[in-house]
């Protein structure tokens, strides 16, 4: 217990090292109990010492700040950070996996806002985070259009292998398609995808009609005939009615005749029934103009038959157009056209057979009344012939032996013509019949009956008959 009569020492209160007192020897008692005296100090110390450091952590508690709330971050932040071209906005954003689909206000999604921005390296990401790549804003644009319209095959791979729906016919607000725009962006390749994947279509868009040209000119076959397979109807010039195959044979352009019938247009292709007036303005054939405008299905066989294209003619036939063929209301052929037209060697063609006029033809002289067998050049038989008299005048010209009939009857004067041989397919011919020195038939061409008998039995259809 504390004397307070007699204070105890500082020294002995600290315990300290420093005693000056003389050592003493301790009993085992002592010690023990000095041993004990000094353990609960040393308590004491580490309780004191926990206290403090208990404090401190409470104080520095109190005074630390906060740790950071998680940040929540919205699909309309990704559209904006894509919009201004925040880079660090959209690492954010896409860590957060926030949604990749969301759209601004005029519904364009992250991934389209991108294609448009050509910022390909952000729309890979997009994709890659599961960003839908069909979605069209409200003019109905994709990230596919754009894509096509820059022209970048890499990302137009990208975005078709996870279209589900590629629409390649289908239109935005402004009139444009996908075609469209892949050949304002130039890539044959995406060009060629996006023909490839279009869907039958009954009439050609300007779309359409631009790419193949574009493919004609270029001299991509494959695109031609891709193009010609797609469409049920004919091509024509933009603003057009007229197929372009007619206006290939029309204006004599063999390149483009050639590259279109050889990629697949139908040699049977008919005209329109109005035809453009500058198509019109090509056919100075006042005959031929006269069957375009006035009849229905003329083809364009009889076309190039009526403009005496040789050429074209052979290469319509070769390619299976329909010789046989009459239009709807006045039931010409081709050959009838070529007959009509004066066009005999188009007419031969039709036929199928005919010499040469250098080895064989026969010549009419009106003023002489006289007919000549010409073989190879010359002469070889003549004999006298009776042809139209006044007011039934035979007509002059060039014609070719187009049907041979043994026992002809007329249908218009209800009398007999033996061995009768018609010209160009016309209302008259040559026949065995009554012959004066002078004109005296109602237009065709009297012969003697051994001359008719002759002639029919020498003279191949085909055969050229001038009449001068």
């Amino acid at each position: 217990m504390f004397n307070w009569l007699r204070p105890i020492p500082a020294y002995v209160r600290a315990r300290s090292q420093f005693k000056s007192s003389s050592v003493k020897l301790l009993d085992r008692a002592y010690i023990i109990a000095n041993r004990a005296l000094h353990m609960r100090g040393s308590n004491r110390r580490i309780v004191f010492s926990t206290g403090v450091v208990l404090l401190i952590l409470v104080w520095a508690t109190a005074i630390a700040p906060e740790p950071p709330a998680r940040i929540s971050v919205s699909s309309a932040e990704l559209v904006r950070a894509t919009t201004i071209g925040r880079a660090s906005l959209i690492d954010l954003c896409l860590i957060e996996r926030v949604d990749p689909n969301g759209r601004d206000a005029q519904g364009r999604t992250p991934l389209l806002i991108a294609t448009s921005r050509q910022d390909w390296k952000t729309a890979r990401r997009l994709i890659d985070a599961g960003a839908l790549v069909d979605l069209a804003d409200k003019k109905g644009f994709t990230p596919l259009m754009a894509a096509a319209m820059h022209g970048n095959v890499e990302m137009f791979h990208a975005l078709l292998a996870r279209s589900t729906n590629l629409r390649a016919g289908a239109r935005s607000q402004d009139g444009r398609d996908l075609l469209g725009m892949a050949l304002d962006g130039g890539s044959p390749e995406i060009i060629r995808i996006v023909t490839e994947r279009l869907p039958a279509m009954p009439q050609w868009t300007t779309s359409t009609q631009r790419a193949l040209h574009a493919a004609l000119l270029a001299e991509n076959k494959d695109q031609v005939r891709l193009l010609l397979g797609k469409h049920a109807t004919p091509p024509t010039p933009e603003g057009k009615s007229v197929p372009l195959l007619a206006y290939a044979i029309t204006m004599n352009d063999a390149p483009l005749f050639s590259a279109l019938l050889s990629c697949g247009a139908d040699p049977n292709t008919v005209l329109p029934t109005r035809c453009d007036k500058d198509f019109l303005a090509l056919l100075q054939a006042k005959s031929l103009r006269s069957y375009v405008e006035e009849d229905k299905n003329f083809t364009v066989l009889m076309l190039a038959a009526g403009l005496g294209q040789e050429n074209y003619l052979r290469a319509l036939l070769d390619a299976g157009a329909n010789r046989n063929r009459g239009s709807s209301r006045n039931k010409m052929s081709p050959l009838d056209i070529a007959a009509e037209t004066g066009q005999w060697r188009c007419a031969q063609i039709l036929l199928g057979s005919g010499p040469s006029p250098d080895q064989l033809r026969l010549e009419i002289s009106l003023a002489l009344q006289r007919v000549a067998l010409v073989k190879n050049g010359v002469p070889i038989f003549r004999a006298p012939c009776s042809t139209g008299r006044q007011g039934y005048s035979t007509k002059r010209g060039q014609f070719v032996i187009t049907n041979k009939e043994r026992n002809h009857r007329s249908t218009i004067y209800k009398v007999d013509m033996p061995y009768f041989m018609r010209l160009s397919c016309l209302d008259f011919g040559m026949h065995a019949g009554y012959v004066p020195n002078y004109p005296a038939s109602h237009g065709c061409i009297r012969l003697p009956s051994d001359t008719a008998r002759r002639f029919f039995s020498e003279i191949p259809i085909g055969t050229l008959v001038t009449v001068q």
